[in-house]
């Protein structure tokens, strides 16, 4: 019996240490923000980013981590921030932006795993932090109804040096991705918007996704988007009022034979602007 404690302890703090990150954004919508979305100057200039974790949309609360942040340049390579410091309600990182085009800055969280179970006479609905693999050892004594989800979220911004660039960029053909039609570089109010999302690489209808504009806290409706993905994968949308706004798509699907999950629910988190017309 000891050893049984022992070894189930082992495996919850392997858990919370492995998942740390994951918690964080599971629980709260990440996201990042830029300092600007486009640069003119010559020569390009430095950009700083906050990136945290939150229910408000542009509302510093917890310190998502930016360890694993990359920036995409133009030609398809990545780069690391050049700094990187992690604070009470927020992380920041800066990269100095030289290459004329646009620029994807990206931070994909790790997948984690949440299992939802049945327990007790009133059929309690109760949920513990691991796959498949691990429940086992977790689960208590007649457990019901057990089920375990990957979780996956990709937190997206774009960054454009000069000229737009024409080229988009490659899918990785995994979860749920974001492609722009319209250039976020393009973007301006009263003006149509055109995205398509992707899962598993192929083009995903009925996708849900909301659009909320920055200053939540200052007005009395929220004035969100809501839009779904057509059969093509398209989303379309305007966005009325100037201003940076924050899009969160999500997907949740069934996974067959999967060794850690029985589900999938993964999402993207755009930041972008729409400049004045």
């Amino acid at each position: 019996m000891l050893s049984k404690k022992i070894s189930i302890v082992t495996v919850l703090c392997s858990m919370v240490a492995g998942l740390a990150f994951s918690t964080v954004a599971n629980a709260h919508p990440r996201w990042i923000l830029p300092s600007h979305f486009s640069i003119s100057k010559e020569g390009g200039d430095w950009l700083t980013f906050d990136v945290t974790a939150s229910h408000g949309t542009f509302v510093l609360d917890k310190p998502a981590g930016a360890e694993n942040a990359r920036i995409v340049m133009p030609d398809g390579r990545q780069e690391r921030p050049d700094t990187i410091l992690r604070g009470k309600r927020r992380s920041v990182f800066d990269f100095h932006f030289t290459e004329e085009g646009t620029h994807r800055v990206e931070i994909n969280n790790f997948p984690s795993y949440v299992t939802q179970y049945k327990a007790g006479k009133r059929d309690t609905r109760k949920r513990l932090r691991a796959s498949k693999i691990e429940r086992d050892a977790l689960l208590p004594e007649g457990a019901r109804d057990v089920s375990s989800t990957l979780n996956y979220t990709r937190a997206e911004a774009y960054i454009t040096v000069g000229k737009p660039s024409d080229k988009p960029f490659p899918l990785e053909g995994k979860y749920l991705e974001l492609q722009p039609e319209t250039n976020p570089a393009d973007i301006v109010a009263t003006e149509p918007v055109r995205f398509q999302l992707f899962f598993n690489g192929k083009a995903q209808a009925g996708v849900k996704a909301e659009i909320t504009r920055d200053g939540t806290l200052y007005r009395n409706q929220q004035e969100q988007i809501d839009v779904v993905s057509d059969e093509q994968g398209f989303i379309e949308f305007t966005p009325e009022v100037a201003g940076r706004y924050l899009l969160k798509a999500s997907h949740r699907a069934p996974i067959e034979n999967n060794p850690l999950a029985d589900n999938m629910n993964v999402a993207v988190h755009l930041t972008f602007e729409a400049v004045l017309p």
